[in-house]
């Protein structure tokens, strides 16, 4: 139901409230450094390998 009193929205604008953000700022990095601390690095990079791997699967298809 579109309100009389405001302007129309553009589609960016819309899109711009469905994005991800950090509700509590550092959290993000402070879990991958604790993640780093308990898999240790080759398996984080096992994991980045894999990700990067079937993100380009679900790319092509």
């Amino acid at each position: 139901m579109a309100n009389k009193n405001r302007p129309k929205m553009s589609p960016q604008d819309r899109a711009k409230q469905f994005m991800p953000f950090d509700a509590v700022k550092g959290l993000r990095e402070a879990l991958a450094k604790k993640e780093k601390e308990i898999l240790g690095r080759e398996e984080i990079e096992r994991i980045e390998e894999n990700a990067e791997f079937f993100g380009n699967i679900h790319k092509n298809n």
